[in-house]
């Protein structure tokens, strides 16, 4: 395909938000892709999963905005602004993502979010991910020894499999966090910081209604992937109503059954993917940058052992047998046909690179990942055509509540900070202009 998409024709004259310009730059891309290659039965498979996910395993209510979203997704002339990230309790600078890509979405003719999260993650992974995020008396949760967070069974074993945090665990949960709530308030006071006067009936309210919300998830929930999605869809739904409905949430395991094709690709041509690679990494480490990898990968996609569930790199292709000895437990296995398959996950750059072959017109990140030049590089040599376009937000949210430092903390999590602000007043906070970065203050604590 020639490179019809020209970014520097696509604004018109004048300034304009960075969000209208992308979403033009976004549009330009998918006339430019329609032009050049049919996604009207990706994005008619697309749609079905979408249905059949919110049907039978999100259990969310899809009312009209929601409904008429995962139809839009169908339609070949419809925009789709990408944001993935791994499965977790999310800080507020992902949620700003989200938001942001919506925001995008929003200044287009007809367009639909994804939102697609890492079910196939491990709590191990990433030690941060299912914590609550609550301060103690001016120390940040990254100076606590045992923050609260969600218990989880096994942490080397991915989400999807995991069964929901039970009532049990919740409401241990909710303990630990309530047990922070009248020392933060007792140091606020010590330190002669204003607080309006039924601050502790406040958030103690809140507290109690999201553990309702996370307990309803868990009951209608399957797995722990899924309540990880269902939270955040309720959430966001908390945040922006009926216009939540234009963000769509997808597991980022499962979709993989739509671009099999494309996987199939990345296997065929493994040593042209090594190639790519190993050319940017001795390009990261000339420059004195963080390589993708140090070491030569022996697969683009991991092979999960059935007996342990723990992952491995393993030599793969969908038309031959894998045979190997788990790394971890060493049980022997043998998987072919399907059961290949089930147990296999692509790498990142195998996944991205296969995904966006389903009709998505803009990826929005939120750091210049090593990962990100591979990815670009290889779609373009499998493909020969150019990526959709990626839009960098990188601002930092920054929360001030109570048992906060007084310049407040940048990681702060969703949940925590709900504690302290209506979700209206969180979703504008978080939806300033692009390049800035957004300052959010308790609405329990009185004028500064």
């Amino acid at each position: 395909m020639a490179n019809s998409w020209d970014s520097s024709q696509v604004a018109s004259s004048g300034l304009l938000p960075f969000e209208s310009r992308a979403a033009a730059e976004a549009r330009a891309y998918r006339e430019a892709v329609q032009k050049a290659f049919s996604v009207d039965e990706r994005r008619r498979d697309l749609s079905r999963f979408a249905k059949e996910f919110y049907r039978t395993r999100l259990h969310a209510s899809v009312h009209r905005e929601p409904s008429e979203a995962l139809e839009d997704i169908a339609d070949p002339d419809t925009v789709l602004i990408v944001h993935s990230h791994d499965g977790q309790l999310p800080h507020l600078g992902i949620v700003r993502m989200v938001l942001k890509a919506h925001d995008i979405a929003s200044q287009d003719r007809k367009a639909v979010t994804l939102y697609l999260i890492g079910n196939h993650y491990t709590a191990a992974m990433k030690r941060l991910n299912l914590r609550y995020g609550m301060p103690n008396v001016g120390r940040s949760p990254d100076d606590l020894d045992q923050p609260p967070k969600v218990p989880v069974g096994n942490a080397q074993t991915p989400f999807r499999w995991l069964p929901p945090p039970s009532e049990k665990d919740l409401e241990m949960l909710r303990r630990k966090v309530e047990a922070f709530i009248p020392q933060n308030l007792g140091h606020e006071r010590r330190t002669g910081t204003p607080l309006v006067s039924d601050a502790k009936e406040r958030i103690t309210a809140r507290l109690q209604g999201q553990f309702d919300l996370l307990n309803r998830a868990a009951r209608e929930s399957e797995s722990f992937g899924d309540w990880l999605i269902r939270v955040q869809h309720d959430v966001f739904t908390l945040m922006l109503g009926p216009e939540a409905g234009r963000i769509v949430f997808l597991p980022m395991a499962d979709l993989s059954v739509l671009f099999r094709d494309e996987l199939t690709m990345v296997a065929d041509r493994a040593e042209e993917v090594s190639a790519v690679k190993a050319t940017v990494n001795a390009e990261q480490i000339a420059r004195g940058e963080e390589p993708y990898a140090r070491e030569a990968q022996a697969s683009s996609f991991w092979v999960h052992c059935p007996s342990c569930l723990r992952r491995a790199r393993q030599p793969w292709h969908p038309a031959r047998p894998v045979e190997f000895e788990c790394p971890f437990c060493k049980s022997r296995h043998r998987l072919e046909g399907e059961d290949a398959w089930r147990w296999s996950m692509p790498d990142i750059v195998a996944y991205e690179v296969a995904l966006f072959r389903l009709g998505t017109d803009a990826w929005v990140v939120g750091s210049r990942a090593s990962y990100l030049p591979v990815i670009e590089r290889t779609y373009e040599r499998l493909f020969q055509s150019p990526m959709p376009p990626r839009f960098f937000q990188t601002t930092v949210p920054t929360f001030r509540g109570i048992g906060d430092l007084p310049q407040g903390y940048g990681r702060t999590r969703l949940l925590r900070a709900l504690l302290e602000m209506e979700p209206p007043a969180l979703a504008a906070g978080l939806r300033v202009p692009w390049e800035e970065n957004p300052q959010l203050r308790s609405d329990l604590l009185g004028a500064p």
